[in-house]
């Protein structure tokens, strides 16, 4: 193996967005032989008061990370998502020749969220083939940081931003309770992914499936893992981000479209649910927002 893939890069540009939902913090190919190798999650000198994410791949020998009194081994294919400043640790344990790895370290609300649905969903580990899209987009990434390609933050925070919605799709995927919508349910997400843009009551749901409100609450909540206010709101936040970057609507017709009378709630809404303002999210590269569908 070549030495000249290995390095360190970090991310300093003057010209911050005024809002930093996403931004790269810090990329790297590491080979660490050495056992002094160790991180502590709450005294390392980089975190300088800012809250940050590290995603970690390995690709070949092996490591090692605590949570709390739990030890993990991280051979090819395992990768981690720790928030820093946090109670863990990762090191090159005695028991080990070597450890390869990637990583990129995030800063931002995107990331914050995204650190949590990681959490809540796939745990402190996971195996990722490399063949998978996440782990490709972070091969690349170093890659055009490597050629010195991202040029500003802007362009930081959007690969920022792509990368945390791989790791929302690749998450999604993970969820090994696929079972099939009894019917009741599916009718009305069917019917939701239809009539999107009309106003749509919980009672009119109910409705359709013809449960009682209060049983039917229960019973989409078992089945989608969200309420049926929250899923509606993100198919049409979804429609929205389609219609954002594929069509030459306004956003107050993107707005109607998608139900919102109000094209400032609906711009609220946006943001609240992407980060970024409808506006902001037509201008970026950022492709779509698959994340959002359950």
């Amino acid at each position: 193996m070549s030495s000249e893939k290995y390095g360190n890069y970090g991310f300093c540009f003057q010209d911050m967005p005024q809002n930093n939902v996403a931004n790269i913090f810090s990329m790297g190919w590491e080979l660490q032989t050495s056992n002094d190798y160790y991180w502590d999650g709450m005294i390392r000198k980089d975190i300088q008061g800012v809250e940050k994410y590290v995603f970690q791949y390995t690709l070949s020998g092996q490591g090692a990370i605590t949570f709390g009194d739990k030890l993990y081994s991280l051979h090819n294919g395992d990768a981690f998502f720790v928030q820093l400043p946090s109670q863990h640790c990762y090191f090159l344990p005695e028991s080990s020749e070597s450890w390869e790895f990637i990583y990129i370290t995030l800063t931002g609300s995107a990331a914050t969220s995204c650190w949590n649905y990681i959490h809540d969903h796939a745990g402190g580990t996971v195996n990722i083939p490399p063949e998978a899209n996440l782990i490709q987009l972070l091969h690349s990434l170093l890659q055009e940081t490597k050629e010195q390609k991202i040029i500003d933050a802007y362009l930081s925070s959007a690969r920022a931003y792509e990368f945390i919605m791989e790791c929302y799709r690749f998450t999604k995927n993970l969820d090994t309770t696929n079972q099939e919508l009894p019917e009741p349910i599916s009718r009305v997400v069917t019917f939701i992914q239809q009539q999107y843009g009309e106003y749509i009551s919980v009672e009119k749901m109910a409705d359709i499936a013809g449960l009682s409100s209060y049983y039917f609450i229960k019973r989409f909540r078992k089945y989608t893992n969200t309420t049926p206010s929250k899923y509606l709101t993100k198919v049409r936040i979804k429609k929205a981000s389609e219609m954002l970057r594929h069509s030459d609507l306004s956003i107050k017709d993107i707005a109607a479209k998608t139900g919102y009378e109000n094209a400032n709630y609906f711009n609220k809404v946006f943001r609240k649910i992407t980060g970024f303002s409808p506006g902001e999210f037509r201008e970026s590269r950022i492709s779509n927002l698959d994340y959002l569908i359950i």
